[in-house]
């Protein structure tokens, strides 16, 4: 059985800020954070990049074209998609003060392994693991009872509580504009896929703000090792520095940054409930030596305690169950305590072929 993630308390070893090891300007990359070269850059193809889908036209062509990249891709961008430029920009300008902040001011807000919640720079209880290059903050957005009077968000700089919260209530309205279009083009009543996932008032949302420090040997190093996400679906933003790819068929893909866009990456729970029609997508970060990057990460998650499994219509319609049933918390539970690990994850966890869905192994 897995283990009691509520008993780890603390990161199994001393936390290495990445930031502050790359402002030391060390040359060579610590040996905790090179990977085979194989993972870093195996099957990569410049040629196609994931679609980009303008919400303004909701015309048979747009649906169409969402329609492919949920199925085939996992993954595509948003344009005009109803949130301001303004606030885009505000959002990612107060995320990088926070980066920018003194180190003993950003270590008042350290992380733990039980909730994540704060200033982290590890994934997973796994000891010895080898480490990504990335800093990053989490906290919670939804439901509002989780962010316990925003006690877990920064207080510098001065604004970033106003416009981290108001940049999430635009980007939790999308998800659901999302979720009805998602709904209808797997054939199910509009409102379907949000009340399958626990209802407006059973949803969450968390947010992580990434920092890419400069790396002095990008070459052997990830961001973020190759993973799916295990909620319903991301919503990322990007700077204008590249780094996000996806994999599908085993081929590696950038998601070139695109301005003002939005991208969406499906992930788990979406997968679970089409029934395997929607695809999650594994993704990694890939690093810069000459440039740092930032993104602004809002999951859309199922109510925690709420069994996901597939629509009963499309398993009606697919004549079979593709995935089991289980909470979003314990499949939670299972990814804290082995770190990211692809679709491995959601192979293990859901697939009924071999007879062991539902179980954690």
């Amino acid at each position: 059985m897995a283990s009691n993630i509520s008993s780890v308390l603390e990161w199994p070893e001393p936390i290495q800020r990445v930031q502050e090891l790359a402002n030391t300007g060390l040359k060579t990359l610590p040996p905790r954070y090179i990977r085979p070269t194989n993972q870093v850059s195996a099957n990569f193809d410049t040629t196609q990049a994931p679609p980009v889908v303008d919400l303004s036209s909701f015309d048979q062509s747009m649906k169409d074209l969402l329609s492919s990249a949920c199925k085939e891709w996992g993954v595509f961008q948003v344009v005009n998609h109803g949130i301001p430029r303004e606030l885009l920009a505000s959002a990612m300008d107060v995320s990088r003060s926070f980066f920018e902040l003194p180190m003993e001011e950003k270590v008042k807000y350290a992380n733990d392994p039980v909730s994540y919640e704060g200033y982290g720079s590890r994934i997973g209880v796994k000891k010895d693991i080898i480490l990504d290059w990335n800093d990053y903050f989490f906290h919670h957005l939804r439901p509002f009872s989780a962010t316990k009077d925003y006690q877990k968000w920064p207080l510098q700089p001065v604004d970033y509580r106003k416009t981290i919260n108001e940049y999430g209530e635009r980007v939790f309205s999308l998800c659901k504009r999302l979720l009805d279009i998602f709904s209808e083009d797997l054939g199910l009543p509009r409102g379907s896929l949000l009340e399958s996932f626990g209802g407006e008032d059973g949803v969450g949302a968390c947010y992580r703000m990434n920092y890419y420090p400069k790396c002095p040997q990008p070459e052997l190093a990830l961001g973020l090792a190759p993973h799916t996400d295990p909620g319903c679906f991301t919503a990322i933003f990007q700077d204008q520095v590249s780094g996000l790819q996806v994999n599908k068929d085993g081929v590696w893909f950038n998601v070139p940054p695109v301005k003002d866009a939005l991208v969406i990456i499906l992930a788990d729970q979406l997968e679970i409930v089409s029934n395997g029609i929607y695809k999650s997508v594994d993704h990694r970060t890939a690093v810069n030596g000459d440039k740092e990057r930032m993104s602004l990460v809002v999951f859309f998650n199922p109510d925690g305690n709420k069994k996901i499994g597939p629509m009963e219509a499309l398993v009606e319609k697919m004549g079979s169950h593709v995935y089991s049933e289980m909470s979003f918390n314990e499949y939670r539970m299972f990814i804290r305590t082995l770190g990211v690990a692809g679709r491995t994850i959601v192979a293990t966890r859901f697939t009924i072929a071999g007879g062991a869905a539902g179980t954690i192994q």
